[in-house]
């Protein structure tokens, strides 16, 4: 009998699945969608990508880093200037170079939490950021990083209801 998975193995098959039916979502679309914005501070569907692909490396790290170095301080505010500015005009991007960076960095992240146990997410490091404060390894995986592209993936959906929708920019 096979042993269960790890919590960790559990969330790098879900991240995979997520950002998968993401980008099959986004194949699908007309061109004209993915650089829309459908208005003032709502974010269009490539600087959506360009967010993933930003911080799935990001938060896998963090996770690492927690596991492996738990005295150290983890995380970011919205200030973070690799954050920032993977969202600044990422309408010069070409689609297919993020769609696949996005592929790419997501295999990798679940490479990397496929070698993590239950006790590496069960470690805890103070966040840098205090709205999050002590937690473990595993609150990175569940809600940074897994949780944080299934919300992406509706926030896409939105997008595309409103372009339909004729909504205004």
């Amino acid at each position: 009998m096979p042993e269960p998975k790890t919590r960790a193995a559990v969330a790098a098959d879900r991240l995979h699945a997520i950002t998968t039916e993401i980008l099959a979502e986004v194949d699908r679309l007309p061109p004209e969608i993915i650089k829309w914005t459908p208005s003032e501070g709502v974010w269009s569907v490539m600087d959506i990508l360009c967010h993933i692909r930003e911080f799935v490396p990001f938060w896998t790290g963090e996770t690492v880093r927690i596991a492996r170095r738990p005295d150290e301080e983890w995380g970011r505010d919205h200030t973070d200037t690799a954050r920032l500015g993977a969202v600044t005009n990422t309408a010069a991007n070409k689609l297919e170079d993020v769609v696949a960076d996005i592929g790419r960095l997501v295999r990798r992240s679940t490479e990397t939490l496929n070698d993590l146990s239950d006790a590496d997410l069960a470690v805890e490091a103070t966040s840098k950021n205090p709205r999050w404060g002590l937690k473990p390894a595993s609150f990175v995986v569940d809600h940074l990083l897994v949780e944080h592209v299934e919300k992406h993936l509706g926030q896409i959906r939105r997008n595309v209801t409103q372009f339909g929708q004729g909504s205004p920019q």
